[in-house]
């Protein structure tokens, strides 16, 4: 699998279904971070939502979690346009290709914009290996788990000038959104970590409850993401953290990508069959992993303030604002 197949649409002109690409990236030494979303939800017959297409864009800054900012703008579902081969999607003057994305959006609480370009080191990561996607109402790739990113994001006039940060790009899609989930992301230049607990509703209809993970750090590679290995593997969900163990072989893989409350920014996903489940993201978490094999620590990454973490229910989080 390539970025381009990984990225290619699933769900156009399908009703009852969503499909995101989203981008992230970090600062590491001013612990700030951006979150930009390309999506389309095009819902079940009966659901009372709007099929539409929308842009959403998000900045997080540890130092002073008072200049955190998001918004999102909606337009037709048709107006999001995409092809496979190569990857190219344009969204109203906004693209993402397999090399970089571009956009802007205005809202009553001001805009942002951005230009970046990236170069990219690693092969995709499915959560689910490809041929057993279809167990899952939902399906997500870390297309891009290791990217080098170039560029700048404005936010209400303030530029933010990035130089080879460290960032990823990840495709999700499905029939329904998982009923909770955690997500975790960090990459730099010798690593990079993806992965994510859920618990959804399966194909047949039975709730399912797994972690995927996948990472690298130097010459050490982990790829957990068979199905018995998933569905063995049930971790918990909070919104403090997300916090995985995975066994393969002689090998053990632990990572804790811990947020501060502060830090998070609330956003709602309709449901496309109705419903809604509440996100809470930021990209300033903190990071550490261990990769043990046997007795021995073979591996082992912190980064603090610059992690990717998301914590999502049916159920609104008590004292975090849903700003979008």
């Amino acid at each position: 699998m390539n970025s381009d197949s990984a990225n290619s649409p699933r769900c156009q002109d399908r009703s009852g279904t969503y499909e995101a690409w989203y981008v992230t990236v970090s600062d590491p030494a001013l612990r700030r971070g951006f979150w930009i979303r390309y999506t389309t939800l095009n819902p079940a017959s009966g659901s009372t939502a709007e099929a539409h297409s929308a842009l959403w864009a998000f900045a997080f800054d540890h130092a002073d979690p008072a200049n955190n900012w998001g918004g999102k703008v909606t337009y037709q579902l048709r107006a999001l346009q995409v092809s496979s081969r190569p990857f190219r999607l344009r969204l109203e003057g906004a693209s993402l290709d397999r090399d970089g994305c571009s956009g802007q959006l205005h809202t009553e609480r001001g805009s942002a914009r951005w230009d970046l370009k990236w170069t990219s080191r690693e092969p995709p990561f499915p959560f689910l290996r490809p041929r057993w996607q279809s167990l899952s109402s939902v399906a997500n790739i870390g297309v891009q788990p290791a990217l080098s990113m170039s560029g700048a994001v404005e936010v209400d006039r303030t530029v933010h000038r990035l130089e080879a940060a460290p960032g990823g790009q990840q495709h999700t899609w499905g029939t329904s959104h998982a009923l909770a989930w955690n997500w975790g992301f960090a990459t730099g230049p010798e690593f990079w970590i993806d992965g994510a607990t859920s618990r959804v509703r399966s194909r047949l209809g039975r709730v399912i409850v797994g972690t995927a993970i996948g990472a690298q750090a130097g010459a050490h590679r982990f790829l957990f993401n068979g199905p018995v290995q998933v569905l063995r593997n049930h971790g918990p969900i909070s919104p403090d953290a997300w916090t995985a163990t995975a066994r393969h072989g002689s090998r053990t893989l632990t990572a804790a990508i811990k947020p501060r409350r502060e830090d998070l920014i609330g956003v709602t996903y309709t449901d496309p069959r109705g419903g809604a489940r509440f996100c809470y993201h930021t990209e300033v978490a903190d990071l550490e992993m261990r990769l043990i094999d046997g007795r021995e620590k073979v591996a082992e990454v912190t980064r603090p303030g610059a992690a990717a973490f998301e914590y999502a229910s049916e159920t609104p989080l008590a004292g975090v604002p849903l700003l979008v």
